[in-house]
């Protein structure tokens, strides 16, 4: 079995290779000229890509999945079922289209197309997670109920700090973004409800404070789904890696309610910290960090 994702995974180049995930790339362009970015950018490179999108004249894109690339990825890999989990495909409609075209093409391929209704740190944990599940030699069967589950299960929250940007790239109007950097609001956004649509979830004055608010909300979604552990990837962008890191802790010290025994509960929390890469910037900003999150009930 094969396992293959698109450049929008935020996990570090090492990681993808010692897990053996197969990356289609998402074309990237500045100024309307394709730009060279991959997943196995070097940290220099990609912050060289961090300053273009900072500069507020400069306008960076993304497009969606090329048909060779497609192909490529699923015919070099051996004989066996192919399963590509793909972000929210309601946010990415071209494709969508190019997935199927392909999937038409090419019918006897045993190939799995699989909408994670996700995205950033929430598609990133999924991917993980059955990454790990295929690395432990998870059944084919198994593998695709297991992803089915854990989509029920995974939430997203997270901090974008570059109002301009939310403004430039049409996500909150320009008196908000006026307004939020005067007061130094820090916008809490989160992902959990309608695929692939980040909505606010409320704001705060500092990261402490916003990670605060965040491990709130875990832990009542713990208590709802009488949860026992909990497995979370923390993407970060910019200098915002002592925040990620506070987050992790935090959740690894997150101690919750049981449904079914009432008393508080420490968590078996397993959380791996990574830096972006470059198809979440041009959506995300310059300076974010996002946590995606699978609660498991077993």
């Amino acid at each position: 079995m094969v396992l293959v994702a698109s450049s929008v995974l935020q996990l570090s180049s090492e990681r993808i290779r010692e897990l053996n995930i197969r990356v289609v790339e998402y074309p990237l362009f500045v100024n309307g000229e394709p730009y060279p970015a991959s997943i196995h950018m070097s940290w220099a490179d990609k912050q060289a890509l961090r300053e273009i999108i900072k500069e507020q004249r400069n306008r960076v894109t993304t497009a969606g999945l090329g048909h060779a690339e497609l192909v490529q990825a699923y015919h070099s890999a051996p004989p066996g079922r192919v399963v590509h989990m793909e972000q929210s495909l309601t946010v990415t409609s071209a494709s969508a289209e190019m997935m199927n075209q392909v999937a038409r093409e090419y019918p006897r391929l045993d190939l799995v197309q699989f909408d994670t209704r996700a995205i950033a740190a929430a598609y990133s944990i999924q991917v993980l997670e059955a990454a790990r599940a295929v690395h432990r030699g998870i059944a084919d069967d198994a593998l695709l109920e297991f992803i089915s589950t854990n989509r029920r299960n995974t939430g997203h929250l997270g901090v974008i700090y570059d109002l301009s940007f939310l403004h430039r790239s049409g996500k909150i109007g320009f008196a908000k973004a006026l307004l939020g950097t005067a007061f130094n609001v820090i916008p809490l956004l989160g992902s959990s409800g309608e695929p692939g649509r980040l909505t606010s979830v409320g704001r705060a004055k500092t990261a402490v404070q916003a990670n605060s608010l965040f491990l709130r909300r875990i832990a009542e979604e713990m208590k709802a789904r009488q949860g026992k552990r909990i497995s979370a990837l923390i993407a970060y962008c910019g200098d915002h890696e002592k925040e990620a890191l506070h987050m992790k802790e935090l959740l690894q010290d997150m101690r919750w309610e049981t449904g079914l025994a009432g008393r508080p509960v420490s968590g078996a929390a397993t959380v791996e910290v990574h830096y972006t890469n470059h198809s979440a910037i041009p959506h995300q900003g310059p300076d974010f960090y996002d946590i995606g999150y699978v609660i498991y009930a077993d």
